[in-house]
């Protein structure tokens, strides 16, 4: 199993984003509450974290076909605006408090990177190994990248408002094989979901890897720590 070796050479490193090698410093709840409050909206927090859990478990589905490219970062937009109306209501979904939530999760301020993920990358790019991001992120994600360091660390970015596409259709995965210039063969994917991920990028044809760092030593097909990938590499 890929788990136990990686078999031919892996020449390109496929990575997912959230949950992967960057995720939120806190809760999303204690967050929009935060920033609601700041704007004059009042938040009952037990309604506000079930609300979330709900919304977030599922990201904005985008209906992309048909769109152009340049249409898609303002169906993004719309897309978390109806997560902010699911939250908060029309108040905050429809005002200032809904710029604000959108302004801060596209920067630094609300997001880490996940420990070890910089030193493993360092390491994968001494081995001449391509590097690319494959996310559902939003069109910030780019900027959001550089301001957390990762920018200068990766080749690609592979993101619905760049191709189009979106995880689970494997289709994305065949764009980043393009640009990274790599058969799918000789192409490691890491991600942190099963079916949405993990799932999506062995239709396409890669490997792939679980990361969980709560998984049991020695799960097979898991990736628990940045700190391993090297062997998995081997």
């Amino acid at each position: 199993t890929a788990g136990e070796s990686m078999g031919s050479a892996v020449r390109a490193l496929l990575l997912d984003a959230v949950g992967t090698v960057i995720r939120l410093r806190e809760p999303p709840a204690r967050v929009y509450a935060r920033v609601a409050e700041s704007h004059g909206i009042g938040v009952d927090a037990a309604q506000l974290r079930r609300r979330l859990r709900a919304q977030l478990a599922r990201p904005p589905s985008l209906p992309l076909d048909g769109l152009q490219l340049s249409e898609v970062p303002e169906r993004e937009r719309e897309g978390w605006r109806s997560i902010v109306r699911n939250a908060l209501g029309d108040t905050a979904a429809d005002g200032p408090c809904f710029d604000s939530l959108f302004t801060l999760y596209g920067s630094a301020d609300v997001w880490e990177v996940v420990p070890r993920a910089p030193q493993a990358l360092d390491l994968v790019r001494t081995r001449d190994i391509r590097i690319a991001i494959v996310s559902n992120m939003d069109a910030r994600f780019p900027n959001l990248l550089k301001q957390l360091g990762l920018a200068g660390r990766v080749d690609e970015i592979v993101i619905p408002s760049n191709c189009g596409l979106a995880k689970p259709d494997p289709r994305i995965f065949h764009v980043a094989l393009e640009r990274v210039e790599v058969s799918a063969a000789m192409t490691l994917y890491i991600g942190d979901r099963e079916l949405d991920c993990v799932d999506a990028a062995r239709a396409a044809g890669l490997r792939a890897l679980r990361y969980d760092p709560a998984a049991d030593d020695g799960a097979p097909d898991v990736l628990g720590s940045w700190d391993d990938l090297s062997d998995r590499l081997a």
